[in-house]
């Protein structure tokens, strides 16, 4: 098995709530999210698909207002937190790169 972060549960207080973590990558520093949707939990690197840049407008803050969407605070694209696809913006019918995560009782690993 590779690297691995472990997030507990307990830190996600409602639906469209977000973890952020850091981790190595190839030896390159990286920022990613852990997030609670809709019951599930999926983990993203923490980057746009059109430039690269970090999609939270303040820290640990990835969702538009009705929480709905993870949205680009840099130029507004939207995507799905289910699927991590871009919906709408100049990166539409990209993915954000996601990472592999196994739930363990009240813990969730984050895999890279």
């Amino acid at each position: 098995m590779g690297n691995s972060v472990i997030i507990s549960k307990s830190q996600f207080k409602e639906s469209a709530d977000t973890v952020t973590f850091d981790f190595f990558l190839k030896d390159e520093k990286k920022q990613g999210f852990l997030l609670w949707y809709d019951g599930k939990f999926k983990a993203y690197i923490n980057q746009c698909r059109h430039l690269d840049v970090c999609l939270d407008w303040q820290p640990n803050n990835f969702f538009d207002e009705e929480k709905k969407f993870i949205i680009c605070s840099t130029h507004g694209a939207l995507y799905s937190p289910n699927t991590g696809e871009c919906i709408s913006g100049p990166c539409k019918g990209k993915s954000l790169i996601e990472l592999d995560v196994l739930e363990r009782n009240e813990d969730i690993m984050i895999l890279f």
